[in-house]
């Protein structure tokens, strides 16, 4: 008998729209399969001396899963082994992003300065 497969996954509801639109990641690397992928975001925050600071960060996606009890796909609290090579490969693109895009204020990230 074949295996029959489970609906695909529906898309997030999101809250009715803000008179601001959604942010949105710098980049996406993934998703791959099960749903892992990594996301850089710009952010920025007030600095000690009153200015603007720009700098990235970086987000894991969950890996996805269909529970078949109440008929719906979640999101997992931790990864399988096999999801490792597509996470580790993700983290490397995101690094390489962040080390060698130039911030919108023309600057390159510093990995020895923490975004704080």
């Amino acid at each position: 008998m074949p295996r029959s497969q489970p609906p695909a996954p529906e898309p997030e509801s999101h809250p009715p729209p803000t008179d601001r639109s959604p942010r949105q990641p710098e980049k996406r690397i993934g998703p791959f399969a099960g749903g892992v992928g990594v996301a850089v975001w710009l952010n920025q925050a007030e600095s000690s001396d009153g200015g603007t600071r720009t700098f990235r960060s970086v987000s894991l996606a969950p890996r996805r899963y269909f529970d078949k009890q109440s008929n719906q796909w979640k999101d997992a609290p931790s990864y399988n082994p096999t999801d490792l090579p597509a996470l580790i490969f993700a983290l490397q693109e995101a690094q390489t992003f962040c080390f060698t895009t130039p911030l919108p204020n023309g600057e390159l990230e510093d990995p020895d300065q923490p975004p704080y």
